[in-house]
């Protein structure tokens, strides 16, 4: 990738992403996927490192579920525009989680990796599903 693309790419994140999520934000590109790492705004809450720690996965938590629906849509247009998959992730006091490998989840075609590989796996197990039911012999009725 030469670094054109990756301007690109860095600067439609910046323009794209709402204000506010973020205090900062690296964007890169690693294989076929792009990776937005953002920094979240300090906390201040506990007095251990233990407890700091602890207050940064729960923001982390936090941030992932509130922001879920508008990180998909982000995603899946970033996906159509630059044709690579998107991985999220947040920082915050030392604490780094990524989350939602392999982006919005939509792909950007139906013949993607992801999706031939999953069309692969479905048909060489058809019929062997942990929660299928068992087949129940058909009763027949005789009349005498």
């Amino acid at each position: 990738m030469d670094d054109k693309e990756l301007g690109s790419i860095k600067g439609w994140f910046a323009g794209r992403l709402p204000d506010g999520w973020f205090t900062g934000v690296e964007v890169a590109v690693e294989d076929d996927q792009i990776v937005v790492i953002g920094t979240l705004p300090e906390l201040n809450l506990g007095s251990t490192p233990e407890e700091k720690e602890g207050a940064a996965s729960g923001r982390i938590a936090r941030f992932r579920e509130e922001t879920r629906g508008e990180r998909i849509g982000i995603a899946r247009e970033a996906e159509e525009r630059f044709k690579k998959y998107v991985t999220w992730g947040a920082k915050l006091d030392g604490v780094t989680k990524r989350f939602n490998p392999g982006g919005g989840g939509g792909g950007w075609s139906g013949n993607d990796r992801r999706s031939v590989m999953i069309r692969r796996w479905m048909r060489r197990h058809r019929g062997r599903g942990r929660y299928e039911q068992p087949q129940q012999p058909q009763a027949q009725s005789q009349i005498f």
